[in-house]
This record gives C-alpha cells, structure tokens and sequence, in this order.
C-alpha cells in the first residue's frame, strides 16, 4: 500500500538493484510536474532535472504516449495526465487509511466548519495523502502529495511524536539547525524534542504561524493495529480563528476523529479520547 507507512518487511529488491537513472528522472518529472499546476515546458523541466533538454524530451515523449502526462497546447507545456488520476482513484481503493480517512475529514470539517488534511512521514518532510476543503470563500487548503517539513508543521509534530528521542536526533543527525520558515519556526532540535514530549502527554500538536504567517493548525496522530503512529490528520485556519474555545473544540473533534479513523485501522485501545 504506496501510502501507509513503513513496512515490518524489507524490499526484496531495494537492497540489491541500483536504481534504474531513466526511470528515476521519468518520476522525479512527474514529481515537478505535480508542483506546479499551470504546467511547464521542456526547458523548465530540463532545468528543474539538470538533465539535457533532448533526454527530458524523450522521457516526456514516452510518459505522454502513455497517459502520464499531456501536452497543453495553448500554454506549450505539459501537465499531468488522467492515466494519473486513475492510479489516484485506484489508490484510494486499495489503502484503508485513504478509504476511512476521507469519509472521516469530510465529518471533521463538516463538524468544525474548516479545512483537515491527512499526512504521512517520509524522512524529515509531512506528504499530504487527502484534503476536506471548508466552505469559507477564503480558506486554507493543501493539494495531495503537497510536502512540508515535519519540525513546523502540527502534522509533522503529531507524526514526529511517534518516534522515540534518539530516532528523531538520528533523523536530523545531518541538520545542524532546522529550517527557519517563518519568525515564530523554532530551530533548535533540542526544543523540539522537549516539544514533542507535550504533544505526546497531551495527544495533539500545535503550529502557530511556523510553517506559514498567518496560518495555525492543531494536529492528532492515526495509529494502526500495532498502536504505532503511521498518519495525522489537522484542522487548519487564519489565526485569528484560533481562540481558545474553539482550540478547545477542535482538540476533543481531531483527538475523537483520530480515534476513530485508527479504529477502522486495526487500533484496539479501549480508553476513549479524552476532550
């Protein structure tokens, strides 16, 4: 299942085969291309992969013929393509954690009047598996497979928070300071481990404009049938909506929606959330 978490069982292939260059630089065009809406060109693409424009031209021409990706005349560049959105859908099908959990942000927003999203853990960064836009017609949303980093995101926290101490200083082991995205991103590891111990005692994480100004998020963690954390799933709203009562609304509806969606997850737990 491409987005439930690590698996108890290696690979049988990782170990042992290089990667194949081509088809990792067809993927990593797939991956530009999903960051950017609009589309781009053959020179952009050439200039995102450092690769020469007539090696991106043959693996665009190829990914085109089969339904990956397509030419927009109009704007000549090329965006992603329906052979995309099927695997998206069958994908969707296929993983329980997407099954449940988009019936279970759809409840979430619905009950809390704004935008919840589902992550994953790869590495350092959040990936964004499913979204439940709110009906406000300003709102906050993040698109599917949008990444960010884990140490300022309440998502990442939430996920983070999973990880004994010494797992999280080996996976920053290479980051002298974390990443500064805004002035209230905090950058040193040694405070976000001690922040992480919180949100493990109080069971939700918190961003308060670290990822973006003017955006706060409350995020709690999903568990699977072995209580491990392998998602989370967030409210997020302009901070001006965050007062404490809602917080205190918000936190008994994730920690309760969480609950639930690591029920149908396996999650055996008999203790109820508490508000």
């Amino acid at each position: 299942m491409p987005v439930s978490t690590k698996s108890s069982r290696p690979s049988p292939l990782g170990r042992r085969h290089r990667p194949v260059k081509s088809l990792a630089k067809a993927l990593r065009i797939l991956d530009a291309l999903g960051d950017r809406p609009g589309g781009l060109g053959i020179t952009d693409l050439s200039a995102a992969l450092g690769a020469p424009k007539s090696t991106v031209h043959r693996l665009v021409a190829t990914l085109e013929s089969c339904g990956y990706v397509v030419f927009d005349p109009p704007t000549a560049r090329y965006v992603l393509g329906s052979r995309l959105a099927k695997l998206g859908e069958q994908l969707s099908y296929q993983s329980p954690l997407l099954t449940f959990g988009v019936a279970t942000l759809e409840e979430l927003t619905h009950k809390c009047k704004e935008a919840s999203h589902l992550a994953i853990l790869e590495g350092t960064e959040v990936v964004y598996v499913s979204r439940e836009e709110s009906k406000e017609p300003v709102r906050i949303s993040f698109g599917m497979g949008h990444r960010a980093p884990a140490h300022c995101t309440a998502l990442g926290k939430a996920l983070l928070a999973g990880l004994t101490d010494a797992e999280i200083r080996m996976l920053y082991k290479n980051s002298r300071r974390l990443d500064r995205l805004t002035p209230h991103t905090r950058t040193s590891l040694d405070d976000l481990v001690k922040e992480l111990a919180a949100v493990r005692r109080e069971g939700i994480a918190c961003d308060n404009e670290e990822y973006m100004a003017g955006l706060r998020c409350i995020a709690a963690p999903v568990r699977d049938f072995s209580s491990r954390i392998v998602a989370a799933m967030s409210l997020s709203m302009f901070k001006h909506k965050m007062t404490a009562d809602r917080r205190a609304k918000f936190k008994a509806a994730l920690l309760q929606a969480g609950y639930d969606l690591s029920q149908k997850l396996g999650f055996a737990d008999p203790r109820k959330p508490a508000a």
